[in-house]
């Protein structure tokens, strides 16, 4: 994916992004995404995201609002989880965004450095959260 919005600006620069839907999650309102990015810019991944239509949830600057989250995930799940999704997504106090892996070539030596980092406490849970509703969805139907 490619995003090209203002590309005749003097200071747009190329940015590629692939991605790769992992699991769908709340009822279809979310999903686990594996982004791998091609170039390096600044919030790449955020910016590709709202340019698609689907920023990250808890990302307040690039459009993934806790309002707009609500509005997504609600017609997607049974009204007996309305107040524990608010709830959740009201804790949100970041983007739900974490770097698994990054790898690069290092500049001097040329050796390919890769670093890995399991997710954190707070975006497991959110996932798992949303795929406990995810779960509900499917035995209700």
């Amino acid at each position: 994916m490619v995003a090209i919005s203002g590309s005749n600006h003097r200071h747009a620069r190329y940015a590629a992004s692939r991605y790769e839907v992992i699991e769908v999650l709340a009822g279809g309102g979310s999903a686990l995404v594996k982004w791998r990015l091609e170039t390096g810019r600044t919030h790449q991944i955020r910016a590709h995201a709202k340019y698609l239509g689907v920023p990250l949830l808890g990302d307040e600057v690039y459009g993934g609002t806790k309002s707009m989250a609500l509005s997504l995930l609600k017609p997607r799940t049974p009204s007996s989880h309305h107040g524990h999704l608010s709830h959740m997504i009201s804790k949100l106090d970041r983007p739900c965004l974490h770097a698994l892996s990054l790898g690069f070539e290092h500049p001097h030596t040329g050796e390919f450095l890769r670093f890995s980092c399991p997710p954190p406490d707070d975006f497991s849970e959110v996932v798992d959260q949303l795929r406990g509703i995810n779960t509900s969805v499917c035995d209700k139907r």
